[in-house]
């Protein structure tokens, strides 16, 4: 992922991927390009590049490219120096690589529709709002990323390893290759099971001085709560993270009456069940 200052470092930089792309102005569009002359000219145009949903099977850094910011980037994994954990991961759980402990780990919600912005983001401490102080406050210049929110990692699409021949998610299971239930071999790895594979660590536990990671559950996830009901919220306290957040639960009781405000409440304090997302599909919320 690159991000620039200007509209012209921007055009720089598309001009370079149109060599390499049919049709520039498609956003699903494959370069083709090694990784790291991707992360060297978006730094020489002087923008910022950092590896997004790092884990996530099928095409991502450590989902399926290689097992070490080496193996990839070559000479150029020194100036890696921030990484997107995507829906699946969390902080903990990224730390279980030590090469990654000196990296600033950043929690981005995809931009494919105004419902999901939003759902994973971060909090600086900035001198200014500029992109020059967030890129100084991720290379630990100046300034700091303050805390990261995203979803419960259990929630993510590919959370555990999921068999595609009989759609079962294969939670804490030793599948070797093959389904148990099924005998199929169409696995698609989930992060949790990737991770525990290249990791270098005991358990999954934050480096130190690594910001907070706040999980949260958007309001779509919560069981009985529909898109009326979420309209209400918003229109009564302004944004879906005032109401996961800060909203107190008699104020939301008033709102939408008590058994949702209740649900609200256990989702912020992590008292809600969920059932692990794989494969491409969603974790499930259960009330208890």
């Amino acid at each position: 992922m690159s991000f620039f200052p200007t509209l012209s470092q921007m055009k720089s930089y598309t001009s370079y991927l149109s060599q390499y792309i049919k049709n520039i102005n498609l956003s699903t569009q494959q370069s083709y390009r090694p990784a790291r002359e991707l992360g060297e000219i978006t730094q020489k145009i002087g923008g910022l590049f950092l590896p997004a949903h790092a884990f996530t099977p099928h095409k991502s850094l450590f989902g399926s490219c290689g097992d070490s910011l080496k193996a990839v980037f070559s000479d150029f994994a020194p100036f890696v120096k921030v990484l997107e954990l995507g829906l699946s991961s969390d902080s903990q759980m990224a730390d279980c690589i030590s090469e990654l402990h000196r990296l600033t780990f950043v929690s981005n919600s995809d931009a494919h529709s105004l419902a999901t912005i939003g759902r994973e983001y971060n909090i600086f401490e900035l001198a200014e709002p500029t992109f020059k102080a967030v890129k100084e406050a991720l290379f630990k210049e100046n300034g700091r990323l303050v805390a990261n929110f995203g979803l419960d990692p259990k929630l993510g699409k590919y959370h555990r390893s999921f068999c595609e021949d009989c759609q079962q998610t294969l939670v804490d299971i030793d599948w070797l290759g093959c389904c148990p239930f099924c005998s199929g071999k169409k696995i698609v790895k989930g992060v949790y099971d990737r991770l525990l594979e290249i990791s270098d660590s005991e358990s999954f536990s934050s480096a130190p001085e690594r910001p907070p990671y706040y999980y949260q559950i958007p309001l779509s996830f919560l069981p009985g709560v529909g898109p009326k009901t979420i309209k209400k919220l918003i229109s009564y306290f302004g944004t879906e993270m005032e109401v996961l957040h800060r909203a107190g639960l008699d104020e939301l009781t008033q709102v939408v009456g008590r058994e949702i405000a209740e649900l609200i409440d256990k989702a912020r304090h992590g008292q809600l069940d969920i059932s692990p997302g794989g494969g491409g599909i969603y974790g499930k919320v259960t009330a208890t």
